[in-house]
């Protein structure tokens, strides 16, 4: 029979797990736009059997809905069901959206703001309470980042303008380009001394096209991009001007 002291050193074990295995559990964030706007780190694979529900907390009172929820997948395509559950201390809200998750996507986003009902805005006090992502595909799916923002991931480009893409930027932007018709455009690599380095030919479809400059093996960090249409009988020029 255990003595009393045996019995509390026991007893305090158990606690100790408990409270450990709840601690490692933990998957409390911070969900609204900090000082450094930075990713959050979650790394975890989701199922159709086992979704991941991250809760909010938060710091010095702050509590602005953002206009964006962005995130990054991997190591599968699927589709992604995504709830985001908004109080303000009387009315809640749910926003449920779904987004095709693809290999090939780098950061994704999800309006939230532009959703939230009129009764949660004109409070003053609506925070995101928690956010859960439902695979709903039964091909596991690694959640990379969450990140919340008040600017768009998704930049649209025009023919013939200049614009940077830094590969090293941890949530870059997601480029795209609007074609009425289908055609070939010529997509021009500048090193950031203004030298051509190389040209890319990539054909439109009409409509939105998204293009992924890290898919197409480029060796610098950072490079000015112009897209100009293709013509076979004319190069591109073989240095820009490239304003610091």
């Amino acid at each position: 029979m255990l003595n009393p002291k045996m019995l509390m050193a026991h007893v305090l074990t158990f606690i100790s797990l408990i409270v450990q295995a709840q601690s490692s559990s933990d998957n409390s964030i911070l969900c609204y736009i900090g000082a450094d706007n930075g990713p959050h780190k979650i790394n975890t694979y989701i199922t159709q059997e086992k979704p991941y529900v991250i809760t909010c907390k938060y710091e010095d009172g702050t509590a602005a809905v953002p206009k964006f929820l962005q995130f990054t997948c991997s190591e599968g395509s699927s589709l992604v069901t995504i709830q985001v559950n908004i109080t303000d201390g009387v009315h809640t809200q749910v926003i449920t959206r779904d987004v095709q998750v693809n290999e090939s996507d780098g950061l994704l986003e999800m309006p939230v703001l532009a959703f939230m009902n009129d009764a949660m805005a004109q409070s003053g006090k609506a925070r995101i309470k928690s956010i859960t992502f439902n695979n709903s595909m039964n091909i596991p799916l690694l959640l990379s980042e969450v990140n919340f923002s008040n600017i768009s991931a998704n930049y649209e480009i025009k023919m013939n303008q200049v614009f940077t893409v830094d590969l090293n930027s941890n949530f870059g932007k997601n480029y795209f380009m609007y074609a009425t018709t289908s055609k070939t455009v010529s997509i021009n690599l500048y090193k950031t001394n203004g030298e051509l380095e190389q040209k890319i030919l990539k054909t439109l479809v009409k409509g939105n096209n998204f293009i992924r400059f890290p898919e197409n093996q480029m060796t610098e960090d950072k490079y000015v991009i112009v897209i100009s249409e293709y013509d076979i009988k004319k190069a591109p020029n073989s240095r820009i001007t490239v304003m610091n």
